[in-house]
């Protein structure tokens, strides 16, 4: 259930993100990351689909993060479900994190 906890973060992220393990594992990817020019529509529409859970498989967005130091980046996210083998039961989420270029066309992730 929302707010979704970060448990565990790997060094690609700290690196893209400028957080170090310590701050994010406790905390949401909306206190560490959000910011002035992300999409709360697009972000909500990602959590809401997460909350699903008996048919949520995996879900993606693009949006605009900040990383510490609050310089802005846009990245694809894909969150993932995995689920107990006897149950079913969702246990986790995985969310990769792909940071794109700013040049690219706007248009062309409109659809993700």
């Amino acid at each position: 259930q929302p707010p979704f906890k970060i448990i565990d973060v790997n060094k690609a992220w700290v690196d893209l993100c400028g957080f170090s393990r310590e701050q994010a594992v406790g905390a949401t990817i909306k206190t560490l990351l959000h910011g002035p020019e992300t999409n709360l529509e697009v972000a909500q529409s990602l959590v809401s689909r997460l909350v699903d859970v008996d048919t949520f498989d995996e879900s993606e967005a693009v949006v605009v993060n900040y990383r510490s130091d609050g310089k802005k980046f846009r990245n694809h996210v894909r969150v993932g479900a995995l689920r107990d083998e006897k149950s079913g039961n969702v246990t986790h989420l995985v969310g990769v994190f792909c940071k794109l270029r700013d040049d690219l066309n706007d248009e062309f992730y409109a659809n993700v």
